[in-house]
């Protein structure tokens, strides 16, 4: 599920527990040999322009780029991995929060709160009547987000990092309803005013009405898909001011070594802190507890988000083509085409290939151009002495990741260089390029690639299986097409749709 925005939640302590989108976060809360060699990978990225040297197999600077370039958005982006990234954050003045209840009483403890209504709405449909909460902030609230399907109440990986804040340790057997107000009233203690502890302080109410009596129906279920779905794709729900120049990532392995064995060989869904030492705990709790209290921003200026989605919507559509390109064992031209283009403002005029030698070694000028284009600023000596430990993990996973694709695709490039005459007979030459270009997209992992093929015609939209919405295919991230208008297709049998409302509850 994708990481929760919720504020205080019903089921949650920390953020908007239940549900795994991005409407509710207040409190907001992604094969192993015995020869392997477990070290620890700092995330720097060596100074050489070596096409031939490929990352670590325990590097993680790309997954650091991914899950936080996926920050703030929805379901989409966090379906595939469980929680690793904690980013303080603010919600501003003037923004409206729900809660929805079967009595006309104002919460006078701590309760959730939703940011969409459709997600509110399900908490008082029957049997009883619905009283409807509308509250407004006066003051910017301060929030504590956690990526990866957070608010998901499932044993598997969602809750770890919550579980170790508050108590110190994994504990995947309470991953449940039974404990919500426990997290609550503990994440309460450890970042108070997320959880909406008291509903008069920063909020006001601004209506509470009785809403008109309604039998549980499919319709409510389907409107709370739509409205998980708004917050997909970039910029995500502008609602919510993350403030990355405080961001904890566990992927960073100086924080926590003692995961990088671990993950090893594993798919990124099965990416757990469960397994984390003492040690890295202690370190995670100081990081969280040292957080400022009151509003930063980084003394650098940059901006971080920006920076990450402009690296990533530069290739992601184009490896997605030249992936595409090279399915069929056609000669490579079209390919080389995309490549000149894509590397068009690194291709230096010094840069010239020796006659009759397959040696790629004239490219790393442009291997270099292409991969710092984007950190170069970041890296300069005046800059760097005013980042936090958060931005400079931050510049080394957009090194690390700019790095990496900048060397595939000006090593394909420089062998079409070398080689031309295949470019028009070599199916040899396309074989290599497309699993170079496979390796590249499975590494990188993005989002951007995980939709329904071939694209849904309207009035279908793209659906993600998993918890809430289909309990029998809570760890399925292949999306199909589906209506989610009437008529429905019917992925929401009745005992899901209630499912969803006790859920809510």
């Amino acid at each position: 599920m994708p990481s929760l925005k919720l504020a205080v939640t019903r089921n949650l302590s920390l953020l908007p527990y239940m549900l795994p989108l991005p409407n509710f976060w207040l409190l907001v809360l992604t094969a192993t040999c015995n020869a392997v060699q477990f070290n620890q990978v700092p995330l720097s990225v060596p100074d050489d322009w070596n096409l031939n040297a490929s990352p670590s197999p325990n590097a993680t600077g790309h997954l650091v780029f991914d899950t936080v370039n996926s920050c703030n958005t929805g379901r989409t982006p966090n379906t595939t991995a469980v929680c690793h990234t904690i980013v303080p954050g603010t919600i501003p003045t003037g923004t409206l929060l729900y809660h929805g209840r079967n009595d006309p009483e104002v919460p006078t403890t701590r309760e959730w709160v939703a940011t969409d209504s459709e997600f509110a709405r399900l908490f008082c449909i029957e049997p009883e009547s619905c009283w409807f909460l509308t509250l407004v902030t006066t003051r910017p609230l301060r929030v504590l987000y956690f990526d990866g399907g957070s608010a998901t109440k499932m044993p598997d990986g969602p809750m770890d990092v919550q579980d170790l804040l508050i108590w110190g340790a994994v504990h995947p057997e309470r991953a449940n309803l039974d404990w919500e107000y426990e997290r609550l009233n503990r994440l309460s203690e450890l970042v108070s005013e997320i959880m909406l502890c008291n509903f008069t302080d920063g909020v006001e109410v601004q209506t509470f009405v009785r809403l008109e009596d309604e039998e549980l129906s499919d319709h409510y279920a389907y409107a709370f898909i739509h409205s998980s779905a708004w917050y997909d794709h970039y910029p995500g729900d502008s609602r919510f001011h993350l403030d990355l120049s405080h961001a904890i990532s566990l992927y960073d392995t100086a924080l926590a070594p003692s995961l990088v064995s671990s993950r090893y060989g594993k798919p990124r869904r099965d990416h757990r802190v469960l397994g984390i030492d003492e040690r890295d705990t202690r370190a995670l709790l100081a990081r969280v507890q040292a957080l400022p209290s009151g509003s930063s921003s980084s003394n650098s200026g940059i901006d971080w988000r920006a920076m990450f989605h402009s690296i990533r919507d530069r290739y992601a559509t184009r490896l997605e083509v030249l992936q595409s390109v090279l399915a069929e064992d056609a000669p490579p031209e079209s390919a080389f085409v995309l490549l000149q283009t894509l590397l068009a403002p690194y291709r230096l005029h010094s840069a010239v290939a020796r006659s009759n030698s397959s040696d790629t070694a004239w490219a790393a000028p442009v291997f270099r151009m292409c991969a710092t284009a984007d950190t170069l600023f970041a890296d300069s000596e005046p800059v760097q002495a005013t980042l936090t430990a958060s931005e400079r993990l931050l510049l080394a996973a957009a090194r690390e990741t700019s790095r990496e694709i900048c060397r595939t695709l000006v090593g394909m490039w420089a062998a079409g260089v070398c080689d031309s005459a295949s470019l028009s007979s070599g199916s040899r030459l396309t074989r290599r390029w497309r699993a170079a270009v496979d390796r590249l997209m499975d590494w990188l992992g993005w989002a951007a690639w995980n939709t329904c093929r071939p694209a849904c015609v309207f009035p279908e939209s793209c659906y993600f299986p998993g918890v809430p919405f289909s309990m029998e295919e809570w760890n399925n991230s292949t999306p199909r097409c589906v209506r989610l208008f009437q008529p429905y297709h019917g992925i929401f049998p009745r005992h899901v749709t209630l499912y969803l409302i006790i859920e809510a509850r």
